[in-house]
């Protein structure tokens, strides 16, 4: 269905984030410029199109990366239903399927500027290859670090540091989360144990060494394609700037960000006195505020910061939120013998449908405009 749905968009010729992805990594092979940091994206569409440098064959090897990395995104969020319930069912794979649609819920920035979801922290972000590849290592982050919380082990480093490894190499923007998250919650609920402290927190560390390295690679280094390319030469970096670029892309902030959530705000407002007891609960919505103070304070400098580059946590954060928010109507519809009764299970499933719903419109208004905004 994935590889489906890039090959009508791919075909129609709409311009997304893959297109100029694709178009640098035809620069890679011809050494005009250096290989980014993430390279996972690259180096399984490279592979998929039997390493040739033809952008046609690029862009088929693209779609193919991005429908197995659909699958791998799939096939984790069923299994983090499958390990909270403790069982295996059908319906975790058609909820993992539609979770795989959902979106943000369109503002007036649609019918007066043409914005559908741009400037929103949209659950699902279809244009940018690097962020589609990093969903299924940034799932099984926040859900293993969840168990982690709930009982920690010593042996989790060696997993903590593979998902790490893995998301640097696909696209590092949710480590910002993690790595901002995790510790307050791990010191926090466990600060008598502090044995557990130094298993946990040292591939944080390493964390930071990484993303450092992978910060000169792209805003520094001269045969940056940033640099080079898009920079025209220069070096660029980050700046404190807040709401500097979000303000390009939403005519009314807090309107935008609330269309994105209204399920999951839906579900913490109707069972409020339950879920503020819940550690999970409180770990999915500090990511994702997290994640909006990275995109509200951080831009890009030089040519290239109306990109807005700090933006793409928020996705992954939406995702979790949106998955969380599912499991716990889940529990309550199993509590009720798979019946949907009362007022607040209508309206909340009710909400998530129109999520649904407005998924299938993005998609349909990127092929029928052109234009992924």
């Amino acid at each position: 269905m994935v590889l489906l749905i890039y090959i009508l968009l791919f075909q129609r010729r709409v311009l997304l984030d893959i297109t100029a992805q694709v178009q640098t990594l035809v620069k890679v092979c011809q050494g005009e410029v250096a290989l980014p940091p993430a390279a996972m994206f690259y180096a399984f569409t490279w592979l998929a199109a039997f390493g040739q440098c033809d952008f046609v064959l690029l862009m088929g090897g693209a779609a193919i990366t991005l429908a197995v990395f659909g699958l791998a995104k799939w096939w984790v969020t069923r299994y983090v239903f499958e390990d909270h319930f403790g069982k295996k069912s059908n319906a975790f794979g058609w909820l993992a399927l539609s979770l795989g649609f959902v979106c943000s819920l369109p503002t007036a920035d649609w019918w007066v500027r043409g914005y559908y979801i741009a400037g929103q922290p949209s659950p699902n972000y279809w244009m940018n290859g690097t962020l589609a590849v990093s969903y299924p290592f940034a799932i099984a982050l926040f859900w293993q670090s969840y168990r982690q919380l709930l009982k920690p082990s010593s042996a989790w480093w060696r997993w903590q540091l593979l998902l790490i490894v893995l998301l640097a190499l696909s696209k590092p923007s949710y480590l910002f989360v993690f790595g901002l998250v995790y510790p307050v919650f791990l010191l926090t609920r466990h600060y008598r144990n502090r044995g557990v402290w130094p298993a946990h927190l040292a591939p944080l560390a390493f964390a930071g060494i990484v993303l450092a390295i992978e910060y000169y690679l792209v805003f520094i280094h001269p045969q940056s394609v940033y640099v080079r390319d898009f920079n025209q030469g220069r070096a660029s970096g980050a700046l404190i700037s807040l709401f500097e670029v979000w303000r390009i892309y939403s005519s009314n902030i807090p309107v935008s960000v609330l269309a994105a959530v209204v399920f999951p705000l839906s579900v913490a407002m109707s069972y409020w006195t339950e879920l503020r007891r819940r550690l999970l609960f409180w770990y999915a919505w500090a990511g994702f505020g997290v994640s909006l103070a990275i995109s509200a304070a951080f831009m890009q400098a030089g040519a290239e910061y109306y990109n807005w580059s700090f933006r793409f946590q928020q996705y992954v954060a939406a995702y979790l939120l949106f998955l969380v928010s599912v499991l716990f109507v889940r529990e309550k519809l199993r509590r009720n013998g798979y019946r949907l009764k009362g007022a607040k299970m209508w309206w909340n499933v009710g909400v998530f449908v129109l999520h649904f719903i407005s998924g299938l419109v993005y998609l349909a208004k990127i092929w029928w405009t052109m234009s992924y905004y």
